[in-house]
């Protein structure tokens, strides 16, 4: 038996917070509320999905260039795949689709501002 049930969030450090905000606000509809993020005495974001703080945001001041390391991408899932593919295509963001018979999904992959890619899935219709 797994010891957790679900992601409860990640953290991004930018020093491009108003932009990677947006991004994420735009994009994936999520909601910015400056006044549920608690007072942690440096600027950053809470970004949310319903009642859930998943994107947490935290501004620095020195750029630390793209991710590196072991994580590959963070992953959504949505129930409009094509209104989120038209989105990015209206806003010129670069994504790649796939199908994945085998597990039934429609996938697509882009990055966010500071380079970490983002996939996001939808059962195939």
């Amino acid at each position: 038996m797994a010891l957790v049930r679900e992601l409860d969030h990640f953290n991004l450090r930018t020093t491009r917070l108003a932009e990677t905000s947006r991004f994420f606000q735009d994009v994936l509809g999520l909601e910015d509320r400056p006044d549920d993020r608690p007072p942690f005495g440096f600027p950053g974001a809470w970004l949310w999905v319903g009642d859930r703080p998943l994107v947490h945001l935290i501004e620095v001041d020195t750029d630390q260039g793209p991710p590196r390391g072991a994580l590959d991408h963070v992953a959504f899932a949505t129930d409009d795949f094509d209104g989120l593919i038209t989105r990015l295509t209206d806003r010129g963001i670069k994504h790649r689709t796939a199908d994945q018979p085998a597990t039934g999904l429609r996938q697509v992959f882009f990055r966010e501002p500071n380079g970490v890619q983002i996939e996001v899935t939808c059962p195939a219709g």
